[in-house]
Parts: C-alpha cells; structure tokens; sequence
C-alpha cells in the first residue's frame, strides 16, 4: 500500500528528528483535552500526553481530589493515556501533572473550569425550527485578513471552485439577523475544525485538529461568538460531526498513536458506499466489512472507533465543543459508514452528559424501511437502536427532484408525495424528520426544475408545510445556481459575501425580481410555520391525487390548514366536497401568502361545497381554515 509505506517512512523520520531535539524540547508536547470541567455527568476524562518517549515517564498529580484511575499505553511509546477522575468535591482551577525521568522532571499545569449554569439540561432544536445549512468558506468572507495563514496550504483563489473563497466565522456572524428576519431558527454549519489539505479543504470533513477552529475561518473564541450571536437572534446551533474519517494532513499521520488507529488495508480500498448491508438479512461479512473499514476517500483515514482510546478521545473533543461553544444540538455525518453499534455507544456518550440534545443522522439509503431503522425508539427486529433522535429523509429528497416534472399517473406526479407519506408508518417519530431539497453533497435544487420559478415554489411550499422539519440549502432562499454532478457545482457563493462581488443578494435591492420573489416568498412560508404550530406538528391527512391535484392537511386543535397543489400545466376546478370532513364547520379562510382572507374560499365554506374553487397551474395554495 503506497500510502501506508509512505506513511511509515515520515513516521520513522519523524520519530528520529524527535529524539534529537529531545534535550531541548518538554517532554509534553501536546496535553489534549487543552482543559476540561467540574461538574460533568461523568466525572472520570481522558487525558492524552504525546512527546518523546513519553510512556516511559513517572505521573502523578499534585490534587487528592484528581485521582489517576488508570494509564494507558499503546505500541508507540510516544503517546500516554491517562484516565482521570474529578471528586465531587474539588472546585475549578488549576492543579499540576507531575512527570519524572530519574532525576529530570517536568510539571504540566492543567485546568479545570466551571461549567455554565444548566449546560447538561440545555435545550435543543426540535421540529419546530427551521434548519439553515452553510459551508462556512462560501457565505461570507468577514475578515479578508485571515484569507492566507502561514503554515496553511491553501489561501484564497475565487477563480477555482476547488479552492478557498475565503468564507469564514465573522462573515457568519454578520448575516445572523439575516437569517432570523428570513424566519430561520437554527443555523447548521459544515466543519469548522482546522483542515490542511493541499487540496479541497475549504470542505472540512477532512479533520487536521479536533481541538483547534482552523485559522481561515477565525479563533477557537469567534466559534463561541457564533454560537452566542445565533442565540441572540433566537437561533439555535448545530454541531457537524465526523465520527467516521479525519484528513490525512492530521498531526496524528507523522506519528500514529497506535497501530489499530485507524482501519488499514494492504493496499488502499475505499468503502463499497452500500449502506444497505446493514440492513439486508442476506448480507455477507465481507461486504459489511468493507462498508465499515473501507476508507471514504484517499485524504480521509479511516477511523477505528473500535479502538477505546479512539472512541474515548474523539467523544471527549465534540463534548469539548459543545461545552465550549454552547452548542443546541448535533448532525452526524456518514453514521452508516461505520460499525453502527459502536456509532450507537459513540453518540450516547456524548448524549449522556446532554439528555436534553437532539441528534440527526445522515442515513443516505433509499426507503423509508431503511431510513426509519436509524432512527431511535424504532423496536428494531435486532434490537439496534442507532440513539439518533432525528434522520435526514433522502427519501422525501428523492421525491422533489422527480415530481413536479412528471406527467400525472398512477405512481408518478403527485402520487410520488401520497405514497411516500402514506409509509410513515415506519417511523417512531415522523415528526422528527429533517427534510430538504438539496445540501452540499447533491445538485442544487434549481438545477433540477430548470429554474422554473412556478416549479421552484411549489416544491418550496411542500418543503415547509410538510410533516417533520425543513433544513434550507444556502442559497435557496435566492434560488441559487448550481451545476449539476458536480461537486463544486453545489457549492458556489452567495452573492454579495464579499466585497467585490458585483451583485448583493442579501438586501432587497441587490436581488433579481426572480431572486426577491423566491426570497418573499419563502421568507412568508417560513415565518407563518415559525409562529403556528400546526406546522410544526399538527396531525397531517392527505388525500389520493387526482387529476394532478394533492390536498394535504395539517392540523391541531387550535387550527387547520389545507393545502391544494396543482401540478398540471393548466387551471384546475376542485369540489371540496371529497374534502368535508376536514371542512365541516368551517366558515372562514386566510390565505397564508398574501395573509387576506380568501373570499372565495369563505363563499365556498358557507355552501355544502359543492362549489368548485380554481387552483392555478403549477401552483400550492396554503389556506387557514376557521
């Protein structure tokens, strides 16, 4: 394996330059965790110690009430686990870990902090928000004076959409307010963690330090500052986490903590991608030990979580994070791309000190059957229970891209929404559902209806009346272009993140009248779910599609709201009689776009509804129903 022989040989030459400048060097050149709390659900952390020859040192510590429950060695001598435990009883500051060699000694002075008041009860998002998704280096680009960083392998070339743009936390937090007025209430960014990838690393899934924000996108601080600017605009914080695979520019690859740290071939093999293995009951070993071990790319290792050292650390740094930043809740990327039951224990660790926190995964499978078996409380035949309160329904996904330019048929059209919706029986929660148009990782959903504006808000409008809870693309709002099977094609810039862009999509006039009419009118759908729970989670009833007509309802005690979309190329009249019993009693209507009563919808309302009403072509009506 080419990799793997490279890999060693910078190992070796790595160790040698160690040893050399051992006598000029501290022992301990790195100390992660960098800090912790008191106060945590479990009060015993790990600690890891990594300089040369480390494991052969003496530690102890200077304070009763820090005990050494236990240390840990692996195969490199380099490296030093310590597993800690916290009495109740000590308050925060600082104490010493003292290592000896003979008669050489070094003191490590480590800190304890207090946690926030109510950090482990923290409230997190449900299917009451609305779910904003930005790639941090293709928002806004706030501070220019961290385009190039010494050290960092890549700067800013705008020209290539492979490179950085420059996007970064101050940018972010500079459009928050943008964010709220358009009626979004939890902001959900791609990884921030430092990434220094020669190539593609404004991306970040490619981790190169799980304790440090990278540079070109601001400060370990300015993270905190997001979360904190979030919260006072009434938005909450998502957390991007990447148990599967860190980058190959990690600090770990020039010295391997230990042999089984990640999962490694004779020569490179990437994962089959087939994430049904899990659930196929004819499924052969080999195929699933590909899944699990095979690597998601050539730069991205693959994590061995098997490994307790692995698990313990990279557990404790996303703990870190939410504890550090104030974080409301989590999405995991690629869960299915690893050993699931140790994915389960992964994400109940971290649960354990948050009972409160919301969990989605991304489950990228095909049926509801497949999607609803990752969701937590299912009662699965095998007793798994993946500990995700939440999935992502790629599903429903599938769905959007499809309808609105199909003919009306028996299974095509609008019969795709009815039958999808009618197996949500397979869900523990349907209400705790993410779904979407697009993300990162799939053509730009304008790419798919041909930027054809009367499409682009139907789907829109089915998007945010639907059951569970809607994530927005940035960019949507604004009906962003995109390239289709291109990667880069997903990811372009929103218009008006920096200064030399010729064009400002985030203010009124700097919109085409096609852009401020998309933004109008998600903005308005967004906003009336945000104040009306029958959105969020009212019981929904649809009806058979007929003729390109689907009605939906959702509705609560304190109100309804009906849904009439047209998918045909002309005008339709629709009798309401099949719809009486949702419409029984019912005197009045609000249209929830132009916020007027519908007076011709009340007109109907008042008769035995055997009046038809006229749905415009490629069209959703949402009415409130009194």
């Amino acid at each position: 394996m080419k990799h793997l022989n490279k890999l060693i040989l910078i190992s070796t030459l790595f160790i040698y330059v160690l040893h050399l400048n051992a006598k000029t060097q501290p022992w301990v050149q790195r100390l992660e965790p960098t800090f912790w709390w008191t106060d945590m659900n479990n009060s015993e952390f790990q600690l890891m110690l990594y300089g040369v020859e480390i494991s052969k040192s003496d530690i102890s510590i200077d304070n009763k009430e820090v005990t050494i429950i236990r240390k840990e060695l692996t195969d490199n001598s380099n490296y030093v686990f310590l597993y800690l435990q916290i009495s109740k009883n000590l308050q925060p500051g600082k104490f010493n870990i003292i290592l000896k060699k003979g008669k050489k000694k070094q003191i490590v002075v480590y800190e304890l902090k207090k946690r926030s008041e109510g950090s482990a009860n923290r409230k997190s998002f449900t299917e009451a928000d609305a779910v904003y998704l930005l790639m941090p280096d293709r928002f806004v680009n706030g501070n220019t004076a961290n385009d190039s960083v010494k050290g960092y392998l890549q700067g800013v070339n705008r020209k290539d959409g492979g490179k950085r743009h420059g996007g970064d936390i101050e940018g972010i937090i500079s459009k928050i307010p943008y964010l709220a007025d358009l009626g979004i209430t939890t902001l959900w960014t791609t990884p921030l963690f430092d990434n220094n990838d020669s190539n593609y690393s404004y991306h970040h899934y490619a981790c190169s330090d799980y304790y440090k924000i990278d540079p070109r996108f601001g400060k370990n601080e300015d993270y905190a500052r997001l979360s904190e600017a979030c919260h006072s605009n009434g938005l909450k914080l998502i957390i991007d986490v990447v148990p599967n695979h860190c980058g190959s520019s990690h600090w770990w690859m020039k010295d391997l903590p230990a042999k089984n740290w990640f999962n490694v071939w004779p020569t490179y093999t990437s994962s089959n991608y087939r994430m049904t293995t899990w659930t196929d009951p004819h499924a052969s070993e080999v195929d699933k030990d590909r899944l699990i071990r095979g690597w998601f790319a050539p730069n991205m290792p693959d994590l061995n979580l098997q490994n307790p050292l692995l698990f313990d650390y990279l557990k404790q740094a996303y703990v870190f994070w939410i504890e550090t930043a104030n974080i409301d809740g989590m999405r995991v990327d690629t869960y299915p791309y690893n050993d699931i039951k140790t994915a389960a224990r992964f994400i109940q660790s971290i649960r354990n000190e948050y009972p409160n926190i919301n969990v989605v995964g991304e489950c990228w499978v095909k049926t509801p059957a497949e999607i609803a078996y990752y969701q937590s409380g299912n009662n699965n035949k095998d007793g798994f229970d993946s500990r995700l309160t939440s999935v992502m329904d790629f599903c429903l996904k599938d769905v959007f891209s499809s309808t609105f330019n199909e003919s009306e048929s028996w299974d095509g059209g609008m019969a795709r929404f009815y039958s999808l919706y009618a197996q949500d029986f397979v869900y523990p929660n349907p209400n705790m559902i993410m779904n979407f148009l697009d993300n990162h990782d799939i053509d730009r959903f304008s790419t798919s209806v041909k930027r054809d504006v009367q499409k682009y808000k139907m789907a829109l409008a089915m998007l945010i009346t639907a059951r569970g809870y809607p994530q927005i693309y940035y960019g949507t709002e604004i009906m962003l272009s995109g390239i289709p099977g291109s990667y880069e094609g997903y990811r372009f810039d929103f218009p008006g993140g920096w200064a030399a862009d010729k064009q400002n999509a985030f203010v009124p006039e700097g919109r085409t009248k096609e852009e401020d009419e998309v933004f109008n009118y998600l903005k308005k759908l967004l906003n009336y779910r945000k104040n009306n729970s029958v959105l969020q989670n009212g019981k929904m009833k649809q009806f058979i599609p007929e003729d390109g007509i689907y009605v939906t309802f959702r509705y609560n005690d304190q109100k309804t709201v009906m849904i009439i979309a047209n998918n045909n190329l002309t005008d339709r009249s629709v009798a309401l009689t099949r719809y009486k019993e949702m419409l029984i009693g019912k005197k009045d209507a609000l249209d929830v776009i132009t916020n007027y009563g519908n007076e011709k919808m009340s007109q109907y309302l008042s008769t035995p509804l055997t009046i038809p009403i006229n749905i415009p072509a490629k069209s959703v009506q949402i009415f409130e129903i009194n």
